[in-house]
């Protein structure tokens, strides 16, 4: 019986990196650690910055960007201005003629105390009008007590007493009166006017030369 020789078996050895390329790779892990090291570092430095920058100020247009007037045109305008300014000067002046204040063409005053004074002085000044070139003057209706029922209505004109009459509480009594002092003041303005006309003439007049 023939005996069977047993085949040998083929044992491989494991690979070994030679020295040479070990040496070679015992850098990368340190340089990889570097670099994210460094990544870190710089991100961090960049969000500080940012927010420790103050927020832009917004550009303002320079004056000196815009281009100078001409002489010409500068000077126009002042012109323009300056009759623009006359214009309102002559404007305001006109109205200030024509929109004179009351207190300067007359004035008509009610010092009345009771309801029969209030209604003589609505009566006389809802007829009251004033004479042409009467110039200033002023009005003044006062009251004073009386007996009974009856009060004493007075009219003074720049200072001097027309009339002092008795005031019943009629209708009919206080437009009868407030007519009656009406013509005793217009009587009144008139005469004035005319005295001071006649003042002013015989003022312009020359004196009459002696020889």
């Amino acid at each position: 019986m023939a005996t069977r020789v047993p085949t040998p078996k083929k044992v491989t050895a494991p690979v070994v990196a030679p020295p040479q390329a070990l040496l070679a790779l015992w850098w990368r892990p340190w340089m990889m650690g570097l670099g994210c090291w460094l990544l870190m570092v710089v991100a961090t430095s960049a969000a500080q910055a940012q927010q420790a920058s103050p927020p832009a100020a917004p550009k303002v247009a320079k004056e000196a960007e815009a281009a100078p007037l001409p002489a010409k045109k500068l000077e126009e305008a002042l012109q323009l201005l300056l009759k623009a300014t006359k214009k309102d000067s002559s404007q305001v002046a006109t109205q200030r003629r024509r929109f004179r204040p009351t207190e300067i063409e007359g004035l008509v005053m009610d010092q009345t105390i009771t309801k029969v004074g209030h209604d003589f002085y609505d009566a006389f000044y809802s007829i009251w009008e004033a004479p042409a070139d009467a110039g200033d003057f002023t009005i003044l209706i006062q009251e004073k007590p009386a007996r009974g029922t009856s009060t004493l209505i007075s009219v003074t004109v720049n200072d001097s007493e027309l009339l002092e009459l008795p005031l019943q509480p009629k209708p009919e009594v206080i437009e009868e009166t407030a007519s009656y002092a009406f013509e005793v003041t217009t009587q009144f303005l008139l005469q004035a006017r005319n005295d001071s006309r006649l003042l002013e003439q015989n003022g312009n007049r020359q004196p009459a030369e002696v020889f």
